[in-house]
């Protein structure tokens, strides 16, 4: 579904938190638009979103364990028609891998909660909220009430992270809290995040599902935030100016090789880059994108 027209320029949830994270990895993704090549993780994380998609959208009683193998297989005949897992390229026992692995992250979802259990209000819902002269806005993977009241969740593919590590992703969602506060006239009570992935019998419940209440202070916070990234953005627009921030996550960094902290040169990132992703293409048998 693609996002509605707007008058006023946008921030992503995703996009701020890039640059908080990396200002320089925001300019080479959204700046210099440096083509990248997919990650598994990224499309396992596309694709088991996909799947819970397909089975919450059903009515309550037709969330059968049936209904789940049916909306899998939906979902792989999608994705196998896709660029991005073509890009993957993989051989026939890493493919055999990956479903395993998004079978069982379909599966640990299955010990988290009853699907005929979950109060669905949205999925995908797209929503927006103004601050000045951009607004922030994106899609809600999963709006959803209990007895308190509205709760934005989340699903992550990778291995539970403690609440205490959990930051970023609660101030992406806490965004989308914001969101619904302008344009539902309802503030969401928590964010939620479940964690899917790690080994079966790593983790228990509790451990994959973390929560955070959303307050004033802390929707203040992501506004705040929101609007001196927004600022910096721009500055850096006209100056040229991104700040690096070298972390071990530097390490995983798409952009690393030419990331003027690490020796590279930020002018052929692109071109270099372009030539990376054009070659994949041609190995997997896709055309070259313009």
């Amino acid at each position: 579904m693609p996002a509605p027209k707007s008058k006023l320029p946008r921030l992503s949830p995703s996009r701020i938190n890039t640059f908080v994270g990396c200002p320089m990895k925001y300019r080479f993704q959204y700046v210099e638009s440096v083509p990248t090549l997919p990650s598994e993780a990224m499309v396992r994380g596309s694709f088991v979103h996909r799947v819970l998609e397909l089975l919450l959208t059903r009515d309550r009683d037709e969330r059968t364990n049936d209904a789940a193998r049916s909306d899998f297989e939906s979902a792989q005949h999608e994705f196998r028609e896709r660029d991005d897992w073509r890009l993957l390229g993989l051989d026939d026992n890493d493919e055999a891998a990956f479903w395993e692995s998004s079978r069982e992250c379909v599966r640990s979802y299955y010990r988290i909660e009853r699907p005929t259990d979950a109060n669905i209000v949205h999925l995908e819902k797209w929503v927006s909220a103004p601050l000045g002269e951009f607004e922030v806005a994106g899609f809600i993977d999963r709006l959803e009430r209990d007895d308190r009241g509205l709760v934005v969740s989340d699903y992550k593919t990778s291995a539970p992270k403690p609440p205490q590590y959990s930051g970023d992703n609660f101030r992406q969602l806490t965004y989308y809290a914001l969101m619904c506060e302008a344009q539902l006239n309802e503030t969401p009570h928590s964010v939620r995040v479940y964690y899917l992935g790690g080994g079966k019998d790593e983790h228990a419940r509790d451990a994959r599902v973390v929560s955070q209440t959303v307050t004033t202070d802390r929707l203040n916070e992501v506004r705040d935030t929101a609007l001196r990234v927004w600022g910096a953005i721009e500055t850096g627009k006209a100056t040229g100016e991104f700040a690096t921030n070298v972390t071990r996550l530097c390490d995983w960094c798409d952009f690393k090789q030419w990331c003027p902290a690490h020796g590279g040169d930020i002018s052929k990132a692109k071109g270099e880059a372009t030539v990376r992703v054009q070659m994949r293409r041609r190995e997997v048998g896709l055309p070259e994108s313009a």
